[in-house]
């Protein structure tokens, strides 16, 4: 596949690390291809684990596993809070039975795990979620990044040059899609920019009415 042909969703949560989302993004479109940050509601603002604001250019409600080549999922807590959305799991868990790439970075094993994707396949992630991984089936390896078919993982923010060779290569090495003019997923925003202007705040509001469950979000500073 033509990198300016390959579509990419990266998916976005409060509480992600910075550089995991980033630098995955701006890589990728470096190399040509069309990212789309994926969150929960498009045009919501969410918090990194130190406050940096990026927002979702379509909901997971507006997208759909076809219309992506690849997914990644970058870490930080916020594959915690990914994996409480059945939509997101869903998303995740299509994608690889398509047999097109997903890559999982740091904490995103957690969705992986979620997903029920990594049931006898070779897998990395930050060794502290080692068990977990290892609960779910996964054959967890002490590696950078760890290759198995269509899945890419790997463990911590010093190795993602590594992990996005490996993601690119898969994606230049997959078919042209066989839909010649693909609908594009639904962006209500323009490309999401990484200037930082201002820090989000993480607040904590009921999940519903009564509810005593709570549930992140982030506003901006001056907000």
């Amino acid at each position: 596949m033509k990198l300016e042909n390959a579509r990419v969703a990266v998916l976005v949560e409060n509480m992600y690390q910075e550089l995991e989302l980033w630098y995955p993004v701006l890589r990728l479109r470096e190399a040509g291809v069309e990212v789309t940050i994926v969150g929960p509601i498009a045009g919501e603002v969410y918090a990194s684990k130190l406050g940096y604001p990026a927002v979702a250019e379509a909901g997971i409600d507006d997208v759909t596993a076809d219309d992506f080549d690849a997914v990644v999922v970058p870490g930080g807590f916020s594959p915690e809070y990914l994996r409480r959305n059945p939509a997101i799991v869903d998303l995740v868990r299509s994608i690889d039975a398509r047999g097109d790439t997903v890559a999982a970075i740091c904490h995103a094993g957690w969705l992986l795990a979620t997903a029920d994707i990594v049931q006898g396949r070779k897998v990395t992630s930050v060794p502290v979620i080692k068990d977990d991984v290892i609960h779910a089936g996964g054959e967890w390896q002490n590696e950078p990044v760890v290759v198995d078919g269509n899945l890419i993982t790997s463990q911590l923010p010093n190795d993602l040059p590594a992990f996005l060779l490996e993601i690119i290569n898969s994606l230049e090495n997959r078919p042209e899609r066989d839909e010649p003019e693909r609908d594009r997923p639904a962006r209500t925003l323009p490309a999401s920019s990484a200037v930082y202007r201002e820090p989000a705040l993480l607040k904590n509001r009921a999940a519903a009415p009564g509810s005593a469950n709570y549930r992140a979000y982030a506003v901006r500073s001056g907000a």
